[in-house]
């Protein structure tokens, strides 16, 4: 639920949403899917909780993607059969399989792109996340990177990555701020594997990075000092210097949106 939710909406509010349609219909949700389809109305009460962004909402009423998104979801858990989605994924021997199972249903397809296919193999799979529906099968170096814009800004401000490919570079338009993270991927991929055996990790230290601290345009970076010092409650177990450690290496021309 929270990972269909979560496509171009504020993730604190997807996952609060979440949790709120789960108050809202119980155990309904996965037993009983179609009782909850037919009382879909009943989301009229928490519209106001999920943010989802302006640009989308112009193209269908935010409520619209709402009701369309927990729709989908229901609708996948009526084609589940009763089978749990977990159990599924459990009999695949890695979570690139599990990936490919959810995309080659043409109703995830249609809601979830491949990044979010990713990010929700990671949530329920990774072993350090706190759900591990593969039971210590799937190893860490095995996931793939979701890599989202925010990431994109990371790799590409500190010189990670020798490319930026922008939306002018790909020849679908002339933005050249606006970053194409998903053709970006494969590169971050390769570039973090020479670092690291835990991609999930790296792509969640440098999104955090890259929302809380790396602003999309120049105005209001961060990298001076950090806006969450003074309520951080591990700075004084990593050492942290209260500023951005990356900021001598960041090419400040670089000034790409999440995409």
């Amino acid at each position: 639920m929270v990972a269909f939710l979560d496509q171009q909406a504020e993730s604190p509010s997807a996952r609060k949403t979440a949790i709120r349609i789960y108050n809202l219909f119980g155990d309904a949700l996965f037993y009983k899917p179609q009782q909850c389809l037919i009382n879909i109305n009943k989301l009229v009460a928490l519209k106001d909780d999920y943010k989802i962004s302006p640009a989308i909402g112009r193209v269908l009423p935010r409520f619209g993607w709402f009701v369309l998104r927990v729709g989908g979801f229901l609708i996948y858990e009526m084609m589940l059969n009763r089978d749990k989605l977990s159990d599924r994924l459990a009999q695949f021997r890695t979570p690139k399989e599990a990936a490919s199972f959810l995309q080659g249903n043409p109703l995830v397809e249609s809601i979830l792109r491949e990044k979010a296919v990713r990010m929700y193999v990671s949530w329920i799979g990774h072993p350090d996340l706190g759900i591990d529906v593969s039971y210590g099968r799937w190893d860490k170096a095995l996931f793939e990177m979701p890599v989202d814009g925010h990431v994109g800004k990371i790799f590409s401000r500190t010189g990670l990555v020798s490319e930026v490919i922008h939306e002018a570079k790909k020849g679908s338009g002339g933005r050249w701020n606006v970053i194409v993270a998903s053709k970006m991927r494969p590169t971050i991929q390769e570039v973090t594997n020479n670092y690291s055996d835990d991609c999930i990790m790296v792509d969640h230290g440098a999104f955090q990075l890259g929302i809380n601290c790396c602003s999309d345009n120049l105005e209001g970076i961060a990298c001076d000092s950090c806006p969450r010092s003074p309520v951080c409650q591990i700075k004084s177990k990593i050492g942290c210097k209260g500023y951005c450690m990356l900021q001598d290496f960041c090419e400040r021309n670089l000034t790409w949106r999440a995409y």
